[in-house]
């Protein structure tokens, strides 16, 4: 069983979070620049790191974001519950795949492998994103730490995937990004795991490292 992470590893969430935050800033007759945009990421990017670590769950995290964010950016009139909302709204209607993922998934399907997705994001978001592009026309199941109760790195997501697919770890593989959340979590349920890593930004690791998909096909080959 071939199991891919979500966000920047099959689809670009940055350019989704990009146009979700200008969608969601024109209630405040804000224009996003490359300025504020970077203050939200690096915002957003520590709460869920907060999330994974286990010190706040979901539905905080989606909120004390844009509490942060409204008072980093001096937005006075900021509505962070109304705002997390739209966004969210907003960002389970737009998907699109990495470069090479969609062909990748296609021709793995074609080879006859079993696919699935594990993932952090939120349940309606991902769910939202997922169908927008048609992704069960390739994977079986898109399994949400959400849905779970548990968070990656904890690894009991990876073995509710495993009871799924019916297939056990130790004949799995996992690819994804996030050397916090991904490679930790793979590594405590037992289970193979790829990098995905786009940018070449990653230090050593003790698995696999790639930067596109033509080199996650010649490893699982």
């Amino acid at each position: 069983m071939v199991y891919f992470d979500l966000d920047n590893t099959l689809l670009d969430f940055n350019k989704s979070q990009r146009e979700a935050l200008k969608r969601s800033m024109k209630r405040y007759g804000l224009i996003v620049d490359e300025k504020m945009q970077e203050l939200y990421e690096k915002i957003n990017e520590k709460w869920w790191s907060y999330f994974a670590q286990g010190k706040y769950n979901k539905d905080y995290v989606v909120v004390a974001r844009f509490e942060e964010f409204f008072e980093a950016a001096d937005i006075k009139n900021g509505d962070p519950e109304l705002t997390s909302k739209e966004y969210l709204d907003e960002l389970s209607r737009l998907a699109f795949f990495m470069p090479g993922a969609e062909n990748t998934l296609k021709y793995l399907k074609q080879k006859g492998q079993r696919m699935a997705v594990i993932t952090n994001g939120v349940e309606r978001v991902q769910q939202g994103r997922s169908k927008k592009l048609n992704l069960d026309k390739y994977i079986e199941f898109v399994l949400t730490s959400e849905r779970v109760g548990k968070p990656k790195p904890e690894p009991r997501i990876f073995h509710e995937a495993s009871k799924l697919s019916g297939v056990p770890l130790e004949k799995s593989i996992y690819i994804g990004d996030n050397p916090e959340s991904d490679f930790q979590g793979a590594r405590r349920a037992g289970i193979d795991f790829i990098l995905f890593d786009k940018d070449n930004k990653a230090e050593e690791f003790d698995c696999p490292i790639v930067n596109d998909f033509n080199e996650i096909v010649r490893l699982l080959e």
